[in-house]
Order: C-alpha cells, then structure tokens, then sequence
C-alpha cells in the first residue's frame, strides 16, 4: 500500500507566506502472496480425429471408425484398405488402395486422404512407452472359400507427424522400418512367421521436447505426405487411389471373378 504524507508548513501574516508540500526521500510499499492451484486427470472419452500434420479436427467417412484406448493412451484411427474392382489377369499384379475419406467436422462435403494410424496420449506421463501393431488375421478370401495364398498387402513409403513436436517428430515417434528399395508386408497370422508389425511407436521420451503426452502422432502411408494436397477444391478425387497402399497378387493365386476380403487387426500396446 502506498502511502503519501502531506504538511502543510506555517502561513505567515507578515511576509508573503509560502505554501509548501514535502514528500517522503522514497516510496513505501507491502505485498500480499495468494495461490494460484489446478489439478489435472487423464482425459476419458473419445480424442477428436485430426487431419494429420494439422489441428484440424475431421470425421472419418465410408470407413473404419473403431478405437481403443489402454492407460489413457487412445488408437484414434486405423484405416481400411479397400482395393477396388479389378480385372483378373494372367500376370503377377500390384492393385492400388482407394484413399481413404473425410469430411471437415461440421461440413459434409467429402474428401480423400491417404490411409494413416493416430494415436493420441493423455495420459499426463511423460515417458509412456506404446506401440501399434498389425497383422492380417487370415489370407484374402472369397465366400465360396478360395484363398488367395501368396498375396499380401504392401507398405511402400510413410510420413511420420505430430501436432505438437511438429519440428522434432523423430525425437518423439519412429515408424515402420522400410527397405529404400521394397516395401514392408503385413504378415498372415499363422501363415507368415515374422508375427506382427510395429507401424508407429512412442520412444518414450521423457522431456517436453520428446514426450508424446498431450500429443496427437499418426504414420502416413505415403512418401513425403503435405497435408496442404488435400482438403480442397483440386484434391485427388474420392475414386484416386494411393500408390503406397498395394494388394499384390501373383499369378499361383489363379484368382477368380469373386469378391475377396479379409480382417486386418491393429493392436496398441502400452507399456515396458
């Protein structure tokens, strides 16, 4: 508080009296000291879906919506792979995967995007360890029971990202391991003996530049993914098919004018 002491001196009746103001050499003060508090809890309920490589919030559409969550750490999407009509051949083939498709949340118009993981950690430590997994639960086949038995779905390239550590996401996340030259291939469960494998992990940082708490991370499978291409007028159409994203099928599958499908299961692990 600040106090100002004013004395008046004497008038004189005589003389030209003078009215004079004195101040103290310095000023006084005293303070006061309050509390500021706030607690934190992992967030519960569902994580809002992101655009990759943004904070933009989006619906998934025509596809996969199901998610999980262990120890406040949330699989926010995984996608389906949907590799469209095709004409049978003779040869070895490698088919396309159709984009996956969004809308902006609160619009209904409908727009592609290649096919990623996200992951979501509110569980407010820093220093979880996670992981997702993937493996194909049986080989494509067909109603009738044909088995494609040598084909496989192949991963060419990816792009890691993160809404936080947008400069660093290697600090942060580590992605699928991919030969410069090939591709990674999801394993048949049961028919294929290299088991399930790692498409996005946490390095389980424990400083703020590396943490994933708080943070959203997702793989993209496409090279050099820029998430400006998509979301806009001239955006590949929903038809366009993401070329990192292939079903190859050799010719030993003698594949029939049938519709093919299979489960893919995706697996988050949290922990040691």
């Amino acid at each position: 508080m600040k106090t100002t002491i004013k004395r008046i001196l004497g008038l004189s009746l005589v003389t030209a009296g003078i009215l004079s103001l004195a101040t103290p050499a310095f000023a006084e003060t005293g303070a006061v000291t309050t509390d500021g508090k706030a607690s934190f809890v992992p967030q519960s309920g569902d994580i809002n879906t992101i655009k990759p490589g943004t904070d933009e919030k989006i619906d998934i559409v025509d596809g996969n919506n199901e998610r999980v969550t262990v120890e406040n750490i949330q699989l926010m999407h995984v996608p389906d792979f949907d590799f469209g009509s095709n004409e049978t051949s003779v040869d070895t083939k490698n088919y396309d995967a159709i984009y996956e498709h969004y809308q902006k949340t609160g619009d209904t118009t409908k727009y592609a995007i290649p096919h990623f993981v996200q992951v979501g950690d509110v569980s407010g430590v820093q220093g979880t360890a996670w992981a997702v997994t993937v493996e194909q639960e049986a080989l494509f086949k067909e109603t009738g029971g044909h088995a494609l038995k040598a084909s496989r779905v192949n991963l060419y390239n990816q792009t890691l990202t993160n809404n936080v550590q947008t400069g660093n996401v290697t600090d942060v996340v580590t992605g699928l391991t991919i030969p410069s030259d090939g591709a990674v291939q999801v394993p048949v469960k049961g028919v294929d003996t290299t088991g399930s494998i790692a498409v996005l992990t946490s390095k389980a940082g424990k400083t703020d530049q590396t943490t994933t708490n708080g943070t959203i991370s997702s793989v993209v499978f496409q090279k050099d993914y820029d998430e400006s291409n998509y979301g806009k007028v001239d955006s590949p159409a929903l038809t366009d098919k993401n070329t990192d994203v292939k079903l190859n099928v050799p010719q030993s599958d003698g594949v029939q004018a049938k519709a093919y499908g299979a489960k893919l299961n995706w697996t988050l692990t949290v922990g040691p």
